[in-house]
């Protein structure tokens, strides 16, 4: 008679009721066969978890520093902005002085009263002031050109860039050409300049704005002019029309480009050069004020620009008020000559 030993020996190949059969079965089941399969599938998934873990927490860790050097950058921006309106004020106290004339001095412009044209100016680079530093300069805006006026009169204008650029300069038919169409009221272009057509094609499209400038910024947007341009033009130049050209302040470059004769221009220049000015009633009630600010301990500076009016003795009528304001860098001067 055939008992159950016989018959699952025989149903199992003998692996499991014979000596050694435990050993063979979990061989032949698990080390090679489908169990061991899928103990390999569940060690990659593992892997591939604990990998995108990781990608993850970095992630995590990278969003974490970022936004906190964000909100940092932010806070210390926010303090120097503060410092540098602190300049602005100091500029404003300085400009409602009582002054009668002004002029230039080692490059800062002084409002001076008669009989006192030898007096110290104030103090105006490197102030220290809660917890930070603050530098502000103060410029006449009535000894420069109007800008508008200058863009429409196309001869005019070539005289200027040519008094800028004694040297010479490539381009200058382009941005000529250029600034006048950025004014007109047409949309026909001159023979090398530019109209809406052609900004519309830019990487950043805009339109000519066929009517006045209304910021010096807008001339960097003009076809043709290089930021070397904008860098010696916008300092010479103005949006408001003030009074009379005010001589003590006036570059040479002003100076001769407003058909002063070469002569007379050399003699007022030497009279500034030995004693300040040349005319004691040399007035101004235009001032363009730049302010910059820094916070102890941060890489961070805050620029202002502002431009005023004195409007009597003691008022002032803000004109225009520029919170952050970036001017050309000489690293985009020196790009744009690579270029060329």
């Amino acid at each position: 008679m055939v008992g159950i030993g016989d018959i699952l020996p025989a149903l199992l190949g003998g692996v499991i009721f014979q000596k050694g059969s435990l050993k063979r079965f979990h061989n032949l089941v698990v080390n090679n066969g489908p169990l061991r399969d899928q103990r390999g599938i569940a060690l990659v998934m593992v892997m591939w978890a604990l990998v995108l873990l990781a990608v993850f927490a970095a992630e995590l860790a990278l969003s974490a520093r970022s936004d906190r050097s964000t909100v940092r950058n932010f806070k210390e921006d926010r303090q120097a902005y503060f410092i540098a309106k602190a300049g602005v004020e100091m500029a404003f106290n300085e400009i409602l002085a009582d002054f009668d004339f002004t002029y230039v001095a080692d490059g800062q412009l002084v409002l001076a009263k008669n009989g006192e044209e030898n007096a110290e100016y104030a103090p105006r680079n490197g102030i220290l002031i809660g917890g930070g530093a603050l530098s502000y300069t103060i410029r006449d805006e009535n000894g420069k050109l109007n800008l508008n006026a200058l863009a429409r009169d196309g001869a005019r204008l070539q005289t200027v860039f040519g008094l800028l650029f004694p040297e010479g300069l490539e381009g200058v038919d382009a941005a000529v050409d250029s600034i006048q169409d950025w004014v007109d009221a047409d949309d026909l272009h001159r023979a090398n300049g530019a109209e809406s057509d052609f900004y519309q094609t830019r990487q950043n499209p805009h339109k000519a704005r066929n009517a006045d400038f209304d910021s010096l910024d807008e001339l960097r947007k003009v076809n043709g002019v290089t930021p070397e341009m904008f860098a010696r033009l916008s300092p010479i130049v103005s949006l408001y029309p003030g009074g009379a050209l005010n001589v003590n302040t006036a570059p040479e470059t002003v100076l001769l480009a407003q058909g002063l004769p070469a002569d007379q221009v050399a003699v007022i220049m030497k009279v500034r050069e030995e004693k300040g000015y040349s005319d004691a009633t040399g007035q101004s009630d235009i001032f363009e004020i730049t302010s910059s600010g820094s916070f102890e301990g941060s890489p961070l500076v805050h620029t202002i620009r502002v431009y005023v009016r004195k409007t009597g003795p003691r008022s002032l009528r803000v004109l225009d008020w520029i919170d952050s304001y970036y001017p050309v860098k000489k690293e985009e001067i020196q790009e744009e000559k690579k270029k060329g």
